[in-house]
């Protein structure tokens, strides 16, 4: 499948206009009074947050502010509770006053963007990136991409540690692996759109977002990207790809340490999320054409769709395999030199198809022990088949969609409220006056079971 891509895939050389290049601005002012200059501001960036380190956010709000006034960043804090349980609101109008921050008491992040979008309402369209995701200094809002049938784009990630930098070994190999991602999302752009844009941060038009989430999406913080894609397929829109703007986003820099490890994250959301969407890509499958109406989409989309369930059948079938070849060395002679494998399109990918573009290369050392990777995932994708399975047998409670929560007036649903058209950020205001009226904490008092 990866030499198809590599075949396919033209990475496009990066312009002198579109070439990253350090900021001679002194300040975090003279950077806000850059993006005040730019005369479109058609584009709002909405940022879904809960429990967020404040370093991150920091580093996070000085990257938008070239791109993006103060005004058009729109903080979206999220929780299981009907008030903000702390002083995150302070904090974000200590970077900037003009910050839009508002809270949502439904505790998922496609909910928080669904709020900021409709929020912005005198925005066209939504940059939405995670609380930990650098914006690069030549971003520019896709407009351009944007059309009748492409309505949202998708970007290449560069994998980062908290100092932005790319070590060796876990850093880098989940950098490669963004890589060899990106890679196959611009052949899909191609062809027939691209399937699923990365969570991390991704460009939509403003009402395609809102019915996107307000009708499609699952609200589960699970594989959000593949229902993101899927979601798309089911409304027959498509997403571009934009190669020239790679966002930085920082990763787990651990197997198992503390925190967010590596390990937690993979087999707890990423891993048992794809397994638990096998149906959903059976469905894309077999089901519908997703708005292709050309030979070479329909076909590339369904190969797609395809080799995603066959790497799931795949993941059901190591584990008899490990069980009755584990203890044949031969067995293990012939996997150790077909793992050696994997490095090879990553060094293609690296010397050949990104040679003009330093930007999104891979390190060397990084592609070359990149197949101990590609073993530990091999095992993470078997511990996420089955807690997959004891997951959803096990009687895991779905979320309700947004549109239940709204047939049913779910008080959550704040946008239902009036208060919410002049003044999104109520609950944020209605808190702090409890808290600093009363004295009383207010997460205590506001718990949604």
């Amino acid at each position: 499948m990866i030499s198809i891509i590599l075949l396919v895939a033209r990475v496009p050389p990066q312009k002198s206009e579109d070439a990253p290049t350090p900021t001679t601005l002194p300040d975090i002012e003279a950077n806000i009074y850059c993006s005040e200059k730019t005369t479109d501001h058609r584009t709002a960036l909405v940022i879904p947050c809960h429990n967020s380190d404040r370093t991150a956010m920091t580093k996070v709000l000085e990257s938008a502010y070239p791109h993006f006034r103060p005004q058009d960043i729109f903080i979206v804090d999220n929780g299981r509770t009907k008030y903000p349980p702390d002083d995150f609101r302070q904090f974000i109008r200590e970077q900037h006053p003009e910050i839009v921050y508002m809270w949502s008491p439904i505790g998922s992040k496609n909910a928080a963007q669904l709020v900021g979008a409709l929020a912005a309402k005198q925005y066209s369209f939504i940059m939405t990136v995670d609380d930990d995701v650098s914006i690069p200094l030549n971003f520019r809002p896709p407009i351009d991409k944007i059309d009748h049938l492409t309505r949202g784009v998708a970007f290449p990630l560069r994998a980062m540690n908290s100092n932005g930098q790319t070590p060796l070994f876990m850093v880098a190999w989940q950098d490669c692996e963004y890589k060899m991602s990106g890679l196959s999302k611009l052949a899909e752009s191609s062809l027939c759109g691209v399937l699923y844009p990365h969570g991390a941060g991704w460009f939509c038009e403003r009402e395609t977002l809102i019915d996107l989430i307000s009708n499609y999406h699952s609200l589960d913080f699970i594989a959000e990207d593949v229902n993101t894609g899927l979601s798309m397929q089911k409304m027959k829109k498509r997403i571009a790809f934009d190669a020239r703007i790679v966002l930085e986003t920082e990763v787990p820099t651990t197997i198992f340490g503390p925190g967010l490890n590596w390990w937690h994250q993979r087999k707890n959301s990423w891993e048992m999320g794809r397994h638990g969407r096998l149906l959903g890509f059976a469905g894309r499958l077999f089901l519908s054409l997703n708005g292709q109406n050309t030979i070479h989409g329909i076909f590339t989309q369904k190969a797609i769709h395809l080799y995603a369930i066959a790497s799931i059948v795949v993941d059901w079938i190591r584990i008899p395999v490990l069980v009755t070849m584990g203890s044949n060395l031969d067995y293990w002679r012939q996997a150790l030199l077909l793992m050696l494998v994997s490095m090879l399109p990553l060094m293609a990918f690296k010397y050949l198809s990104a040679r003009k573009r330093p930007d999104l290369q891979p390190k060397f050392w990084a592609c070359l022990t990149y197949p101990f990777y590609k073993q530990l995932y091999a095992a993470v994708s078997i511990m996420g088949a089955i807690r997959s399975i004891t997951w959803y047998i096990g009687g895991h409670k779905k979320a309700l969609s947004v549109r239940q929560m709204m047939k049913t007036k779910d008080e959550r649903v704040i946008w239902l409220d009036p208060r919410f058209n002049s003044n999104p950020a109520f609950l944020a205001d209605e808190g702090e006056v409890l808290k600093h009226g009363c004295g009383s904490n207010v997460s205590s008092n506001g718990t949604y079971l």
